[in-house]
């Protein structure tokens, strides 16, 4: 072997292995090799990286015989080796561009070689997978794809005897130092590897620690404290420059970078989270335009925004940013995506044991609570006051009265029509106006193509029997209750307004920040929160109860259901 041959087949060799470290630091790289790409960039980012290696080993060789002896078969086989077919193949197209304008009696198997061994590194990608490469298939594929040129050069050169010539003075050594390259390349990704199983170990640890310190913080919903408290703890465990976590349509929590315009209890504002609203799929971005803020100044410029899903349904999502360049990870985003599902299984919990309050709560109110024996006992003494002076109008409230406990008794069903429903109120208010007389004034206002729509039983009931008991009954002179019903597009609006005495500020329940199970067990409200939990139980959360009042002045419940027709 010649010793000037020798000297370039060293260096090139020690350019290689420098060239290997530099490429495994960059972060399309590093994603390639974990075999997760977010961006269809990387792929090209890829081929232009394993290309310009194979371009510039055209010029890193020396002259033998009237062609080249060099590396540029090098970058085109571990591009494939660690990218796939289709990066083989590009990085093979451009290194050939230069040896073709090169000439010379063995450009023409020289530019087909280094696109054909390209396409057949790949190939050995596709049937192992990158991490199943090892530095004895890399050293085999690199002889393999030496060989492949060899031939083609004996036998497509223009001059078969000069080719001949050439080969027996660079066979050997640029066999043994190509093959050593790429064998050297993949030594030192598989040290990369072995960093990226250290950091999924950590991973898998902080994913731990989260579990362990937010266990249990969802018992009573999603709340904004419960949010912030999680919010605090991904902060800390993660290292992220920005978490946030949201509900339906709001921010509930936002710690770090950008915390001057993503503002909690505000809409959340970017378009990442309004799309895994739509979609319930994972969001993995490290772009600032897919992000989606609205905010030119905004610093973050990669998320992973992760969805908080319930029975199909989007409670919320866990959001990660970084800043400025920052890249997100495939274990970072495995990390955050681990949280997510383990904070939708304890909403999950949540809801059931809410459904479990609310079912034994009905079971109860079946057997004693839904007719209160105070009222029962005041119709039938109303009823004992009327018989002998007023006999017809006895019979009436007999017959009301009986309507009513039937329909209470009976079994079953957890919703009826709009009619239906109505029927039974008129029951209702012609027995508690027999009591109060004139001091109860009922107004009704019904779109009459409402009458087929379904709604859960006894909620409007319920929602009178508030206004009589706690509106109109303490005040002296009584007044009047406006049952108002529309629709609106999909939705079905039922508002009951009374002109009674209203309630306190301090005891007005607010559906949408109180979680149902609160209400429950501390008797807040007691019977507006079983219909407001119903509802959404049937419906979902956009649906439900909304209270209005003023002291002296009185109260207005607004409840929305979706329009469904009775099956």
């Amino acid at each position: 072997m010649d010793t000037s041959l020798t000297e370039v087949v060293i260096k090139n060799i020690a350019v290689l292995g420098v060239a290997a470290y530099l490429t495994t630091q960059l972060p399309p790289f590093r994603r390639a090799l974990n075999q997760s790409q977010y961006h269809w960039q990387d792929k090209l980012r890829l081929i232009l990286i394993f290309g310009f290696f194979s371009a510039i080993g055209n010029y890193l060789g020396m002259p033998v015989l009237g062609s080249l002896a060099n590396t540029r078969i090098v970058g085109v086989v571990v591009g494939g080796l660690l990218g796939g077919p289709a990066v083989g193949l590009g990085a093979g197209i451009i290194g050939a561009i230069p040896r073709y304008f090169m000439g010379g009696f063995t450009m023409l198997p020289a530019v087909t070689a280094n696109v054909l061994v390209g396409y057949f590194s790949g190939l050995v990608y596709a049937r192992y997978g990158a991490r199943k490469i090892g530095v004895g298939k890399a050293f085999a594929t690199g002889l393999g794809a030496e060989i492949i040129l060899k031939i083609m050069v004996l036998t497509l050169s223009t001059s078969a005897e000069a080719a001949w010539e050439l080969e027996r003075v660079i066979a050997v050594p640029t066999i043994i130092a190509n093959s050593l390259g790429v064998m050297l390349f993949v030594y030192i990704v598989r040290d990369v590897y072995q960093e990226q199983d250290k950091v999924q170990a950590k991973s898998a640890q902080q994913v731990m620690r989260v579990i362990q310190k937010t266990s249990n913080m969802l018992r009573q919903g999603l709340t904004l404290e419960s949010a912030q408290r999680i919010a605090e703890i991904i902060h800390a465990e993660v290292g992220a420059d920005a978490v946030a976590v949201t509900d339906t349509d709001k921010t509930l929590a936002f710690i770090g970078k950008g915390d001057d315009h993503h503002i909690v209890g505000q809409p959340f504002i970017t378009g990442a989270t309004k799309r895994a609203l739509q979609s319930r799929q994972t969001i993995i971005t490290s772009n600032r335009e897919e992000i989606g803020c609205p905010n030119k100044a905004c610093p973050l410029g990669a998320v992973i925004d992760a969805p908080l899903i319930v029975n199909h349904r989007f409670q919320g999502s866990i959001k990660v940013y970084k800043t400025g360049n920052g890249v997100i990870l495939p274990y970072e985003a495995e990390l955050v995506q681990g949280i997510a599902d383990f904070l939708s299984l304890q909403l999950l919990q949540s809801e059931l044991e809410v459904q479990t309050i609310l079912l034994s709560q009905a079971e109860y109110n079946s057997l004693r609570a839904q007719i209160h024996p105070h009222f029962i006992f005041n119709i039938l003494g109303t009823i004992r006051a009327t018989i002998r002076t007023e006999p017809e109008k006895a019979r009436v409230l007999i017959k009301n009265l009986s309507d009513m406990i039937r329909r209470h008794i009976k079994p079953g069903k957890e919703v009826n029509t709009l009619k239906e429903e109505l029927d039974f109120i008129d029951n209702y208010v012609y027995l508690e106006q027999a009591r109060f007389g004139d001091r109860i004034q009922i107004i009704k206002v019904i779109d009459p193509e409402t009458y087929h729509y379904i709604i859960p039983v006894f909620s409007i009931q319920v929602l009178v029997e508030n206004a009589v008991k706690h509106g109109l009954s303490p005040k002296k002179d009584g007044g009047v209750i406006e049952i108002r019903i529309w629709r609106d597009k999909a939705t079905l609006n039922i508002r009951v307004q009374d002109n009674g005495v209203g309630i306190a500020r301090e005891r007005l329940v607010c559906f949408s920040e109180l979680p149902v199970a609160s209400q429950l067990s501390s008797g807040i409200g007691i019977g507006l929160s079983n219909v407001h939990a119903r509802i959404q139980r049937l419906f979902g959360k956009e649906y439900g109860l909304i209270i209005e009042s003023s002291p002296n002045e009185g109260t207005c419940v607004s409840m929305r259901v979706p329009l469904q027709e009775a099956v």
